[in-house]
This record gives structure tokens, sequence and C-alpha cells, in this order.
């Protein structure tokens, strides 16, 4: 089951990769102006990446709190990515909301355990 998820990892990593190239040339092929394509075409890489990290996370063996704060941090990255395709409305205000709670929670881990060890 580990190597399907590193497979699957390293797919969605190219994808991820290959997403971002197709966003860069875009943008500069338009001089870096802003319009609607670049709202919907900026969300594959994030969506593409955090799946490709979640994935990543399933096929190694590590400590539970890692792989919890991996499979988080995976899912912030993919749900950040598929906001870009909805409407304003009460569900984008809690994807946002978790978004930013995870992102929060998982530095603040970081940043605990780090502390923790140097004391």
């Amino acid at each position: 089951m580990n190597c399907i998820f590193r497979n699957l990892s390293d797919f969605l990593l190219a994808l991820s990769v290959a997403s971002f190239a197709i966003l860069w040339k875009h943008d500069v092929q338009n001089e870096f102006h802003y319009n609607a394509v670049n709202l919907r075409s900026a969300s594959p890489p994030f969506i593409f990446i955090g799946l490709a990290f979640i994935a990543y996370h399933l096929s190694r063996s590590c400590p539970c709190r890692q792989r919890i704060q991996g499979l988080l941090l995976g899912a912030a990255f993919a749900l950040w990515g598929c906001e870009q395709f909805l409407q304003a409305s009460p569900w984008l205000t809690l994807m946002d909301d978790l978004v930013i709670g995870i992102f929060v929670l998982d530095l603040g881990i970081i940043m605990a355990s780090q502390l923790l060890q140097k004391e």
C-alpha cells in the first residue's frame, strides 16, 4: 500500500509542477496582469500539491503526530485550491476559516515542539 501512495504522491507532485508551469507561462505572456483566468488557473497547483503531500504522508512510516500534521497541511492546501472555484457564500467563509485554522494549528505545533526541545 505504501508503494501505491508513494507513486500517487510522485504523480500528483508532477501534476502540481506542470500546472504551475502552465500558470507561470500564462502570467508571463500576459505580463502579470490579473484576470479571471488567474483565479481558476492558480487552483490546480494548490490542489495537486496538497493531495501529493497527503499521499506522501500516507506512504511513510512516521509518528502519528507527524502524520496527522502532514495530512492536515495537505488538506489545507487542497482546500485552499478548491476555494478558488466557489462563489462567495457561507461555505467559502467556512472553508477559509478551516484553512486558516489548519495553518495556525500546524505552525503552532511546530513552534511549540521546537520551543519544548530547546528547554
